[in-house]
């Protein structure tokens, strides 16, 4: 009797593996799921700093930091205190939501933008895909703010052994390197973030974070004294 219960149970088990597979299969695999699981309120939270971002009065800006979460989640009015500093990051973001969203930010005249976008876009899009909408996304930014100083910045990397993401270090590599293409044909100034957190391995550093994506207090700290002179500069 126990023989047949434990055969019974293994085919009950198999059953529910494979029904679990087909299931992840069929709505996007892993990467998806994590997706959802770890952006649920990132849309409403997203439309919602949108829709304040558009209803604050609109003044010259000196200088805006674009782009999402990690941009978001800067003080930089703090960090470089005395600067006409605006952060315009939205958690969630990518290069077609900035896109969308690029008007508002026209409207602010500012001097420079320090952009860094791209690392949502590889949770869903192969780096090849990504870096089409970054370039599109550019392409905006230049006709649109022609006398801006646009200071493209690579991607910091990831630590998938601090917490598992959807994004690879390899993807991130390979969208750094068209990102540094673009700066190039565009005569734009590239700021290198990705080897500024980095370990020995390639990672982001684990005392930089704790997701395996986001940053620390540190971490910001040192991305502010790596681009505090261009910050600084009257241009």
């Amino acid at each position: 009797m126990k023989t047949v219960l434990l055969y019974i149970s293994l085919i009950v088990n198999v059953f529910i593996i494979v029904a679990v597979l087909f299931a992840l299969n069929k709505y996007g695999g892993w990467k998806n799921l994590w997706a959802k699981v770890n952006n649920r309120g990132i849309e409403n939270s997203y439309f919602h700093r949108k829709n304040l971002f558009e209803m604050l009065p609109v003044r010259d800006s000196g200088i805006v930091f674009l782009g999402n979460s990690i941009t978001a989640q800067g003080e930089w009015s703090e960090l470089f205190n005395g600067q006409d500093v605006v952060n315009r990051g939205i958690p969630g973001d990518h290069c077609d939501g900035i896109r969308e969203r690029l008007d508002e930010i026209v409207k602010l005249q500012p001097r420079k933008v320090f952009l860094l976008i791209g690392v949502n876009d590889l949770a869903y899009h192969p780096p090849e895909v990504v870096l089409v909408k970054y370039e599109k996304l550019l392409v905006d930014i230049l006709g649109k703010m022609p006398t801006t100083l646009v200071y493209l910045q690579t991607l910091f990397p990831v630590n998938n052994k601090v917490s598992p993401t959807p994004i690879s270090n390899d993807a991130i590599r390979e969208l750094n390197a068209g990102i540094r293409r673009l700066a190039v044909d565009n005569q734009l100034t590239i700021i290198d973030l990705h080897p500024l957190l980095q370990d020995a391995n390639g990672n982001l550093d684990s005392i930089y974070t704790l997701d395996g994506l986001h940053i620390n207090g540190l971490a910001y700290l040192k991305w502010a004294a790596l681009i505090a002179d261009k910050v600084k500069d009257d241009r």
